[in-house]
């Protein structure tokens, strides 16, 4: 009986264990495949290009001033 038991853990352990090595592969091609890097560089700049205008509005300088000498 005990030893239906241990065996029973064991496959049990094995399936867990296999499972979780194929989706760590499988994350691991999904988040280093060209069109993951595409979706997050989409994301990215959509919120910056929402952002942008009204994180710098009114805060741009009307002149500067004048150029620094070389040495």
């Amino acid at each position: 009986m005990f030893q239906k038991i241990v065996n029973g853990a064991a496959v049990l352990s094995l399936v867990l264990s296999g499972g979780l090595a194929v989706s760590a592969f499988l994350g691991y091609r999904y988040v280093t495949g060209p069109d993951f890097k595409d979706k997050i560089k989409e994301a990215v700049m959509g919120n910056v290009t929402k952002s942008l205008p009204s994180a710098i509005g009114g805060q741009m300088p009307k002149s500067t001033g004048p150029a620094m000498p070389f040495r």
